[in-house]
């Protein structure tokens, strides 16, 4: 009887279109489970201590789920919550190869820039583009950053303490007028340019505007500035989202263990 569920089941599973190794899995899942001879929330908690990831579990749920949806049954399962990813970031010396080539572009005053306001003031693609002449302050001898309409329209200044990178900012807006948007550029176009940067830097990972905001707390994270200033700074309304930079790769550890061996 479970055999011929079995095979019925691959057959709807045939039926909807899905891939060779998909019908494998889900296949393979449920005739688990069959074995089993419990509760499908037996049957995932048992999963569960065996210390399975999480999205291996999320994949035998949807087996689940699959399964008594083809019985004609309805199934209430608890929902497996994804698993945290580390963000993508790049080194020191990416980040430095990224300004250097990025000075080599069509563009390399604009361009330039871009890469650096957005590795060095942590800023949102978005809030870059809707940056005005106007939002560049000078307080007390520092130059600052105003984002107006940052993430839940919550106004921040960023202060800016690379000198190079201030001098370039000076510099390129010299000539325009207070209420001129700074960067006259889409973001699409922002998101190839970074990708295209990267590229010919000889950066192999994944990188996107995101991906240079990333770097931005990492790096200070990693340099002790207080995560309450980098909360601050990236606009988080919560320390928890900023804390998600302080996780460690196996490597971080590796090199932490390796300073401080005796």
């Amino acid at each position: 009887m479970e055999t011929d569920s079995l095979e019925s089941f691959i057959s709807y599973l045939s039926s909807r279109g899905l891939s060779e190794n998909s019908i494998k899995a889900f296949a393979g899942d449920i005739k688990d489970f069959l074995a089993f001879n419990g509760t499908p929330i037996e049957w995932l908690n048992h999963l569960k201590s065996k210390a399975l990831t999480n999205k291996t579990l999320a994949r035998k749920r949807s087996s689940l789920t699959l399964y008594f949806r083809f019985l004609g049954k309805d199934i209430d399962l608890p929902r497996i919550k994804p698993e945290d990813k580390l963000p993508t970031v790049l080194t020191e010396v990416e980040a430095k190869a990224l300004l250097a080539e990025a000075d080599k572009t069509r563009n390399p005053q604009r361009d330039k820039l871009i890469v650096g306001l957005l590795l060095k003031a942590g800023l949102r693609l978005s809030e870059l583009l809707n940056l005005n002449v106007s939002d560049v302050e000078e307080d007390h001898g520092i130059t600052f950053i105003r984002v107006n309409q940052g993430k839940g329209s919550k106004d921040r200044r960023i202060p800016l303490v690379d000198k190079y990178l201030i001098r370039d900012l000076k510099s390129y807006i010299k000539r325009m007028d207070q209420d001129e948007r700074i960067f006259n550029i889409s973001s699409r176009r922002v998101q190839y340019l970074i990708k295209d940067i990267a590229k010919k830097a000889g950066i192999t990972k994944n990188v996107h505007p995101h991906t240079l905001r990333h770097t931005y707390a990492t790096m200070y994270l990693k340099k002790g500035v207080n995560i309450e200033s980098v909360r601050k700074t990236l606009g988080h309304s919560s320390l928890s989202t900023t804390q998600r930079y302080l996780q460690l790769t196996d490597f971080d550890v590796a090199q932490d263990l390796e300073r401080a061996k005796w």
